[in-house]
């Protein structure tokens, strides 16, 4: 004899409750997609504000906090960043004893690669004014003086003047600057300005020396430039049959 059987179903509200279960979990998914993917000119939605939001002031406002109102700080007198403290007075002022410095430091080795690194630096920062020959006839320099700003004007290199600066004296300006020139320790490094020193010793020994001293081979190779293409103003050495000169006759 058989067993009477009883049909079974699973009731409607469980069915309803798996599905609503189910919809509810892909509600944080959709969320987080939306709070990623879309924009809005709202806050993003923070569990955590992990200081994201706070009071702070920007670069180049107001700060009622301090006298100048300035919210950018400047550094405690006498602040030195961490890995910038060099006690060698002679590599990171040009002094020594308080006086400027002659020689170069014993840590610069003055050889063609500081003078190869010293002309490729000056050409970069120096160029523009000073020129590539060092006699302030650079751009910079050259519209200044057609635009008549007189304060701009540039000072030759090779001059009295700028052969009178001690090489500590140089290098220091490089880094701190002097008159309208800016200085340049934050763009250029301590060797790396030394480097220049070197290229601009160079151009002032090249500009001042006497014919004299210069080697045989290369005062000939000069002597023959020199004929081709002129002294340096348009012309050429007078003519040593006639007299004449090739600047003259306009």
């Amino acid at each position: 004899m058989a067993l009477p059987t009883r049909e079974t179903s699973v009731p409607g509200w469980i069915i309803a409750m798996i599905i609503l279960v189910n919809l509810a979990l892909l509600v944080p998914p959709m969320l987080v997609a939306k709070t990623r993917y879309a924009t809005s000119r709202q806050t993003r939605l923070h569990v955590f504000y992990d200081m994201d939001q706070q009071q702070k002031f920007k670069a180049q406002s107001a700060n009622p906090l301090f006298a100048d109102g300035r919210s950018m700080r400047l550094p405690v007198p006498g602040t030195v960043a961490r890995g910038e403290l060099s006690l060698d007075e002679h590599f990171t002022w040009g002094t020594i004893d308080g006086e400027w410095a002659t020689e170069f430091p014993d840590d610069v080795q003055v050889n063609s690669e500081l003078l190869a690194r010293g002309e490729a630096r000056f050409n970069i920062y120096c160029i523009p004014c000073h020129g590539m020959s060092g006699h302030g006839d650079g751009m910079v320099s050259r519209r200044a003086e057609v635009s008549e700003y007189g304060a701009w004007l540039v000072s030759d290199l090779s001059s009295e003047k700028g052969l009178a600066h001690p090489i500590g004296e140089i290098f220091n300006i490089t880094g701190y600057g002097i008159n309208t020139m800016p200085g340049y320790r934050s763009q250029i490094s301590p060797q790396d300005r030394w480097a220049i020193v070197a290229h601009v010793k160079a151009l002032q020994l090249s500009q001042s020396i006497d014919i004299a001293e210069i080697p045989q081979a290369d005062r000939e190779r000069l002597l023959r430039e020199k004929a081709l293409f002129g002294d340096g103003d348009g012309g050429t050495e007078p003519n040593k049959e006639t007299g004449s000169d090739s600047r003259q006759g306009r």
